[in-house]
């Protein structure tokens, strides 16, 4: 289904009743200059159908009005047409309706030219009934080229620290109680990353088995070098697409990930990213952008695969708990042709997914060394999401939910207030601008 782009009567239509109407009134007036007439027959006709033709306006514009009405009545965003020069005059009401164009920046030139993010009525209802969707040539091949450029480098300064956060999420789901209340501690206390990986064998994950090294939260470094990183994440252009997806008018950065996928790295197990976060909401959003071509899955291609439907399957953690046997049989459940997936993708293209849609990655086995993998991934929130009392306790525990993130939100869970709205310079407002942190 291509963009929607009905804007409720023709846009020649809406010119010519103005401008049929002007002529009328203007003939009219010529005509009782010239002859002096006193004809109230005529100015009659000429009153009625100047009312008929406003009225035929009108009701169009109603149509259009209802229409929007019953778009955002499911959960979608009505899309706006685009004014060009030659309709400049007849579209200027609708001129507020226009979202703002996202800020230039330097050192983000392919983008500067870049309006309102192209979000179509297919998009909308793919992402809603799937629970994902695809944004094709959604970011300029120059600006993932040079966000690449940043961030790879960066990444590898940070490895250690990469080999750490797997050390302590293991440490923390161990059945070891010292382990696990103490997992930030030993983790910490890794010297190297022979250390980290002789601690992972002796928790049973093999280095084989390791799916992918991540890296949190680029946009926050100090001093990193990555300019694009911090402008991508914080751009409005981003922003308003998640904005309008996940149907919030405020929203919030939450985090950002470099995924580094290892040739000869094993497939990353089926989960919800909202598992991993410390909210308590359906409303959380990741942009997954891969930083280099992807073929398909039968060509060795490791982007996402997702299960339709699984984000609205309150069933399935409710009766199954988080590792129950339902997620070994997730297409007997939702049916056959129920996963799906993107590829193949080309630079520039992003797949977009709700928090709660499960989704993997296949392994990269088959993957020849030196061409390792890279994905960067933005996840915004609902603006009024607020955070769970348990997100992290004490102990470095929490009652419900996986550690995988922590090392994400550490850094800010603990000075805001469970259950309340609130406002931190680490999980900032991006949308609406005139809102932002």
């Amino acid at each position: 289904m291509p963009p929607t782009r009905y804007d409720g009567t023709p846009k020649w239509h809406r010119s010519t009743c103005f401008v049929t109407n002007a002529n009328r009134i203007h003939q009219h007036n010529t005509i009782l200059s010239s002859t002096r007439s006193s004809d109230s027959g005529l100015d009659r006709r000429i009153n009625k159908s100047s009312k008929k033709a406003n009225s035929k306006l009108n009701n169009k514009r109603l149509r259009k009005s209802e229409i929007d009405d019953l778009v955002r009545g499911i959960g979608l965003q009505p899309v706006q047409v685009k004014s060009s020069k030659s309709n400049k005059v007849s579209n200027q009401s609708n001129d507020k309706l226009q979202a703002p164009q996202v800020k230039t920046t330097e050192s983000l030139p392919a983008m500067s030219n870049l309006e309102s993010p192209s979000i179509s009525l297919q998009h909308q209802l793919d992402y809603s009934r799937n629970g994902h969707t695809v944004l094709r040539s959604f970011i300029p091949q120059q600006t993932i080229e040079q966000l690449k450029s940043e961030i790879v480098p960066y990444a590898n300064s940070q490895t250690l620290a990469a080999w750490k956060q797997k050390v302590e999420v293991q440490l923390a789901d161990s059945a070891d109680e010292y382990y696990r209340q103490n997992s930030q501690s030993i983790a910490n206390g890794l010297e190297d990353i022979e250390a980290c990986q002789d601690m992972l064998e002796s928790l049973g994950m093999a280095n084989k088995d390791l799916p992918f090294l991540q890296f949190f939260n680029t946009w926050r470094a100090k001093d990193s070098n990555t300019p694009t990183v911090r402008q991508l994440c914080l751009s409005p252009y981003l922003a308003q697409a998640a904005s309008i997806l996940m149907d919030s008018p405020t929203v919030k950065l939450y985090q950002d990930s470099l995924f580094h996928k290892r040739a000869g790295d094993g497939w990353t197990p089926w989960h919800s990213d909202s598992r991993m976060a410390p909210f308590d909401t359906s409303k959380m959003i990741t942009f997954w952008i891969p930083l280099q071509k992807v073929p398909t899955p039968e060509n060795g291609g490791t982007g996402l695969l997702f299960v339709n439907y699984s984000h609205s399957d309150f069933a399935l953690p409710y009766w199954n708990g988080a590792e129950g046997k339902e997620y070994e049989r997730l297409e007997q459940r939702y049916g056959s042709g129920s996963i799906a997936h993107h590829m193949p993708m080309s630079v520039g293209d992003v797949t977009v997914h709700n928090g709660w849609t499960l989704h993997s990655a296949d392994g990269a086995e088959f993957v020849e060394e030196g061409e390792d993998r890279y994905a960067f991934s933005v996840t915004f929130v609902d603006g009024n999401a607020e955070v769970r009392a348990d997100a992290l306790l004490e102990n470095n525990q929490q009652t419900k939910g996986d550690m995988e993130d922590v090392w994400s939100y550490r850094p800010w869970v603990t000075q805001v207030e469970p259950r309340t709205s609130f406002r931190h310079a680490l999980v900032p407002i991006v949308w609406p601008v005139e809102r932002n942190d």
